[in-house]
């Protein structure tokens, strides 16, 4: 099944992304304050958006998107995380019950996935594109769908992460370093209350290699997306 009939039955056009790091390139980010992952948003609309170390303002997504391995903030990492560092600090994310699971977390979480690379382009996916991951917003339906699909050609039914954490590092860092692997699992993204506001009620981000969303394609005309049970669902998708 060509890109264009894959989008058309699944109902994901203008929600699939490439997402490639390049050497070099010209920055260009409109978003200057706030959750940097909202560029998602200015891409699903056209636009090419290409990210750097230093066109990043928030010091999360800095890291969220591979460009450093640490974030500095007041109080440290492992405060902020959890329930702050006090009074004259950030408040605390509270997303971990202690500051030490939380800096414990950041040091076994992958590192350098950007691996020599200095930016990242994010662009409407297009047919021919070769990009490192493909990103698609999905609500459960289509979830569900590009699961199965993912699985199709696979051994195991178990391929797939759904991790806690930034928005941001759900959809680049830990699916960058999931190309090391010999089989990339995909990764469901963005359950991420900070950055959840920004994006539709009731939809995540399904993020693969590209060579398994290339391969995703190739395997749709002869999959469940032609069987009965899918026209079905279709009808509501």
């Amino acid at each position: 099944m060509d890109f264009v009939t894959f989008a058309s039955e699944l109902q994901l056009t203008g929600r699939v992304l490439s997402i490639t790091r390049r050497r070099d390139g010209e920055p260009c980010c409109p978003v200057e304050e706030g959750c940097t992952l909202r560029v998602l948003l200015d891409a699903m609309s056209g636009r090419t958006i290409r990210l750097t170390l230093d066109n990043v303002v928030c010091r999360g997504g800095k890291m969220g998107f591979g460009f450093c391995d640490a974030m500095e903030i007041p109080g440290g990492y492992g405060p902020f995380i959890a329930d702050g560092a006090g009074p004259g600090f950030p408040p605390g994310m509270r997303l971990k019950r202690d500051a030490e699971l939380a800096e414990m977390g950041r040091q076994n979480g992958p590192l350098q996935v950007m691996e020599g690379y200095s930016v990242i382009e994010i662009k409407p996916y297009e047919s021919g594109d070769n990009p490192d991951l493909v990103t698609m917003l999905a609500n459960a339906d289509q979830l569900s769908a590009l699961n199965l699909l993912f699985h199709f050609g696979r051994q195991r039914n178990d391929d797939i992460l759904f991790p806690a954490g930034s928005g941001c590092s759900s959809i680049f860092r830990l699916p960058l370093s999931e190309l090391r692997r010999d089989f990339p699992r995909a990764v469901i993204g963005n359950a991420d209350v900070s950055s959840r506001v920004y994006f539709e009620a009731g939809t995540l981000f399904f993020t693969v290699s590209g060579s398994d969303f290339h391969q995703m394609l190739s395997d749709s005309d002869r999959s469940f997306l032609t069987a009965a049970a899918w026209k079905k669902l279709r009808n509501r998708v």
